[in-house]
């Protein structure tokens, strides 16, 4: 099965980075390895480090998918009384521009279509600071992992839906390190997000002040002790503010959100990130939002195998959603990758990669001409060929005539005065001549009978006569004779004039020539 591309999906967390490769081929889409490298500390560069992940497990650069974090993002909700694509795009811009108080040439913007029908369109557009994309695309760049799509952080969580079963209404929650995402789904579509500066590192760090440990030690305890007592109301003074701090987060997530779900209840809050891995955390969101929580499920059966063999979905789901968004499976669209930030094609590194493609379509246009060569040096000679037996055709038909230039339409004007000839000597039915007809009629004519032809006149199809008679006999002995004969279907004898002065008849035969397949 021929490989399209391998798409690199690249989270670029605050606590380590994540990479999920995946092998699109014209039939499936397919995870190839699930990869993270910590990040110790905020002195090494992103480019340095990135430098090191990819040499460390040869992930591919050509085809990245990466994301703007979602505190860097503004998102306007906009309603149009139209759903055409291109008078949105032209839209979209000036309505952004009564509704921001930036100016358009300092943002990059991105839109799609979240709701709707053929006359009414609900548009989410996404704004960025023009600077902040630019800073990250020159990181990326200067460690050679250039993305192709520069998404949306939050909103591509969207993607999530291709290989996990996500139904109804729902908030996705990604407890990151140093903030946690929030995306509310729709039917398995991506219609709001945000993105708070709070998660799993500040609960570590009020775990330590509470607790009187350094943060590597406070963050073991989290994980494998948890924060909660025998209660979810028994934690220290500063880990209970931190996580009150997350709660009323997601509280005012949903209440910002509650125009998108039209008065409808949330369906399930859907937990994952390093910090989904925290002991009853879902149990505490959910008591405190009111909402039921559960963690991330298993991808469905038959679409994401590789993933769990790979490792655990719920730690790699933003990267799992990024590579997703460059594959055939994508659910979302962004991409702040606009504008001079475009992809430019290189075209010298095209050619370089296709060259054997190349060489392969020259070869074959070679053989094409061969081959259109080839046959059309055959068709010419067998042509002459054919024009050599027509000319000999000619000379022993018409010796005494010359060669015309083209044989094929000499013959077709022989062909014409040889019908005209026909024509001229009277060729009728069942290949009868005029003049076989005139015998035949005047061999029918009994001697001893006067009569006398005045005209006579012959077609294709019948012989009329007008005939001059002594009396009426003369002409009923006639019709009977000329009746006999096989090729006459019929003879009818009308129109008699009788001459006042001698007592003659005067009178018209009309005889009618059977059609060839009529006669034994």
């Amino acid at each position: 099965m021929p490989v399209l591309r391998n798409v690199l999906g690249l989270d670029l967390g605050s606590h380590s980075l994540k990479a999920v490769e995946f092998r699109q081929s014209l039939r499936s889409c397919e995870a190839v390895q699930l990869r993270s490298l910590p990040r110790p500390d905020s002195s090494t560069a992103l480019p340095e480090l990135l430098q090191r992940f990819v040499q460390l497990h040869r992930l591919p650069t050509d085809q990245i998918v990466t994301a703007l974090p979602g505190d860097q993002l503004s998102s306007r909700r906009l309603s149009f009384p139209f759903a055409e694509r291109r008078r949105l795009a032209a839209a979209v811009p000036f309505a952004l521009e009564d509704q921001m108080p930036f100016e358009l040439e300092d943002v990059v913007m991105d839109w799609s279509v979240v709701a709707g029908d053929r006359s009414h369109a609900e548009v989410l557009a996404v704004i960025a600071p023009r600077g902040e994309v630019s800073a990250l695309l020159e990181e990326l760049d200067g460690a050679g992992c250039a993305p192709r799509t520069l998404e949306a952080e939050g909103l591509v969580l969207g993607n999530l839906c291709a290989v996990f079963d996500l139904p109804g209404r729902r908030l996705l929650v990604d407890l990151g390190h140093r903030k946690t995402s929030f995306c509310l789904l729709v039917d398995e579509q991506a219609v709001a997000a945000r993105s708070v500066p709070v998660g799993g590192a500040a609960i570590t760090e009020a775990l330590a002040a509470d607790r009187g440990l350094s943060l590597a030690d406070a963050e073991r305890a989290k994980c494998e002790e948890g924060v909660f007592g025998s209660s979810l109301d028994q934690v220290g003074p500063q880990t209970g503010k931190a996580l009150d701090r997350i709660a009323r987060e997601l509280v005012r997530t949903l209440g910002s959100i509650e125009e998108w779900l039209g008065g409808a209840p949330l369906d399930e809050l859907t937990l994952f990130g390093g910090g989904a891995l925290l002991d009853r955390i879902d149990t505490f969101l959910a008591d405190r939002s009111g909402v039921p929580a559960a963690r991330l499920p298993l991808p469905r059966e038959g679409h994401g195998n590789d993933l769990v063999a790979g490792g655990p979905p719920i730690l790699y789901a933003p990267a799992i959603a990024l590579g997703l968004r460059g594959t055939a499976r994508a659910r979302t669209a962004m991409n702040f990758r606009q504008d001079e930030f475009a992809v430019r094609m290189d075209v010298g590194r095209v050619l370089h990669e296709f060259r054997q493609t190349a060489w392969l379509a020259a070869a074959v246009v070679a053989l094409a001409l061969f081959a259109f060569g080839t046959g059309t040096f055959l068709d010419a000679r067998q042509a002459a060929a054919i024009e050599q037996r027509a000319e000999k055709l000619w000379i022993e038909a018409f010796a005494n005539d010359p060669v015309p230039h083209s044989v094929a339409t000499g013959l077709r004007e022989k062909i014409g005065e040889a019908r005209e000839r026909a024509d001229f000597l009277g060729v009728y039915r069942g290949n009868l001549s005029a003049l076989d007809l005139l015998v035949e009629i005047s061999k029918r004519v009994p001697q001893n009978l006067d009569i006398a032809l005045e005209d006579i006149s012959i077609d294709r199809q019948s012989v009329r006569m007008r005939v001059k008679a002594k009396n009426f006999e003369a002409a009923d002995r006639l019709g009977a004779e000329l009746q006999s004969f096989e090729p006459f279907a019929s003879t009818k004898i009308g129109s008699i004039e009788t001459d006042s002065r001698t007592g003659s008849k005067r009178f018209s035969v009309t005889i009618s020539l059977k059609p060839p397949e009529a006669r034994p």
